[in-house]
């Protein structure tokens, strides 16, 4: 092979990993209890951070998140998904084994007001 395929087949190891470089570079450590978790993450997705918690104790969830996180969170359970959401809308339902958290999307400043009701005989 001469320098040029061999220049090209480098380019192209490069292309192929290229993406992959946040996935293997992210870390997520969770240690404790539900009323006293330590996550350590380093260049980790929000929802990488959901699922390890969901790995480790008794929380499901559903949608994602991008934001990337680098550092330590620490108290309850509720209260780490809480700061992992923050900026995102969520809901969180207590079940009597665990969390079931729904992340619906990226917060927004813009209020939706609820729909008016319509009067009873009237037909919109």
């Amino acid at each position: 092979m001469g320098r040029v395929g061999s220049a090209a087949l480098s380019i192209a190891a490069l292309l192929i990993t290229a993406p992959l470089g946040h996935a293997i570079g992210a870390d997520v450590r969770v240690q404790g209890s539900a009323d006293a978790v330590r996550v350590e993450a380093r260049d980790a997705t929000g929802t990488e951070i959901l699922a390890a918690l969901a790995s480790r104790f008794a929380l499901s969830y559903r949608g994602s998140t991008d934001s990337r996180f680098n550092g330590t969170f620490k108290g309850p359970l509720r209260e780490v998904v809480k700061r992992v959401l923050d900026g995102y809308n969520y809901v969180i339902n207590t079940r009597d084994d665990g969390l079931d958290v729904v992340v619906v999307g990226p917060a927004s400043g813009v209020a939706v007001p609820p729909p008016r009701p319509v009067p009873k005989g009237r037909q919109e």
